[in-house]
């Protein structure tokens, strides 16, 4: 067996009693390095080499006490402070949907079955956010530029043969009628932060080529109508820009060119922005602290469970439960927004940050709209209103962040000593 066998068979020993395999690469490279270095410190002092690898091994201790040591430092961690808020949101959102089903006058809501449903969508989002949590998001990298062309030929889609249901563009795949455009921020967060990972924005070329794709997939939501994901969009676009080094000249110009459109054709929903305004100034205004009622006067039925289901939570159970429920979306866009700053690798920092601006533009552009603020419709709030897809990809998106919270470290260099002495 070769001398330097040694160093190997002892490293892949260590490796056995660590389980977090994320680690395992960047570990096998430092103590390999660190094993050297006492190798050569032990063959400057006179001895043989097979001496010296000995004694390198001698001084870094028992390769089973050292692993279970390096086990307990990097152990994957699941964090707990973002979970919990989004579990006790969507626990929150599953009751909302029980009332409406069960003890409103909404007799569509029930024929609809929106809390049956819901709970399917919930059940099967909490096993993909924690599947997730175990899926190294980095494998997504190489995808790149495959979630952008499928999102892109989605959207073409969506505008060519789509249907309208509401006003909203939906597409219908046979089995399922999908509103793709409230989903396309995500895959867009997905997509670009891969591919702008590393972009050289002080090169001019390079730079107006980005903001070229970029305005892609933003001129093409602009044709369906659905304003509120292209504002949601423009929004994680910037925030991606400027963690990517882009300087602000660039965002700000990509952002001015972004909202031409859509802020033009937004002049169009003053009318319905009237009705909205009148309708939840009437139902917030008779809203008590605590609660008033489980019901609400049926002015607008096939939204209540959707766009407006903080308006309902505010008139059927009162400030305090919507104030709990604003609450725990917050916390949960704070939670990501800290752990985006700890995060290492430029990949997983884009990643966690493109996800945090797309849910904090959803949520406050869904608070204005509940409160009559804003003319935009179609925009749910996260994690509580019905719907599957919308659900499904929030949830997903929740896993991708616990899982770069896990992997937020894995560049880092590991800490490391000698272990226990022997002589």
């Amino acid at each position: 067996m070769g001398l330097d066998n040694k160093f190997e068979m002892y490293i892949r020993d260590l490796c056995k009693r660590i389980r977090n395999k994320d680690v395992h690469a960047h570990i096998k490279l430092e103590i390999n390095d660190h094993l050297h270095t006492l190798k050569e410190e032990a063959m400057n002092t006179g001895l043989s080499e097979e001496e010296a690898i000995d004694q390198a091994l001698a001084r870094m201790g028992d390769a089973a006490v050292l692993g279970k040591q390096l086990n307990k430092t990097h152990k994957a961690s699941m964090d707990v402070k973002m979970l919990l808020p989004v579990l006790t949101a969507s626990l929150f959102g599953l009751m909302m949907m029980y009332y409406l089903q069960f003890h409103s006058v909404f007799t569509e809501l029930q024929e609809l079955k929106v809390f049956n449903k819901s709970l399917s969508f919930y059940s099967l989002g909490v096993v993909h956010m924690l599947s997730l949590f175990m899926f190294d998001y980095r494998r997504l990298l190489k995808y790149s530029k495959h979630f952008f062309g499928a999102t892109i030929l989605i959207l073409l889609l969506t505008v060519l043969i789509g249907v309208r249901v509401d006003d909203v563009p939906y597409l219908n795949v046979g089995f399922a009628t999908i509103n793709y455009t409230e989903i396309t921020p995500f895959l867009l967060v997905i997509a670009f932060a891969g591919m702008f990972h590393s972009w050289d924005w002080k090169d001019n070329r390079k730079s107006w080529f980005g903001i070229g794709i970029m305005l892609i997939p933003i001129l093409l939501m602009a044709t369906t109508g659905a304003f509120a994901a292209t504002i949601i969009s423009i929004i994680a676009c910037a925030a991606i820009m400027h963690t990517s080094r882009s300087s602000l000249k660039q965002t700000i110009t990509f952002a001015a060119v972004a909202s031409i459109w859509p802020s033009w054709n937004l002049l169009s929903l003053s009318q319905r922005y009237s009705m909205v305004s009148s309708y939840t100034d009437l139902k917030i205004g008779e809203a008590y602290f605590i609660g008033s009622a489980l019901q609400v006067t049926p002015s607008f039925i096939s939204e209540v469970h959707t766009d407006f289901i903080l308006a309902y939570i505010i008139y059927s159970f009162g400030w305090l439960a919507a104030i709990t429920a604003l609450v725990l979306v917050i916390f949960f866009i704070c939670r990501i927004s800290i752990t985006a700053k700890s995060v290492n690798p430029p990949y997983g920092k884009l990643l966690i940050t493109g996800l945090a601006a797309v849910f904090s533009a959803q949520f406050i552009l869904s608070l204005l709209t509940n409160l009559g603020l804003s003319p935009l419709t179609g925009v749910p709030v996260p994690f509580m209103s019905y719907g599957g897809s919308h659900l499904l990809l929030e949830m997903i998106s929740a896993g991708l962040i616990l899982s770069v919270y896990r992997r937020r470290k894995t560049k880092e260099t590991v800490s490391l000593t000698h272990g226990p002495q022997s002589n």
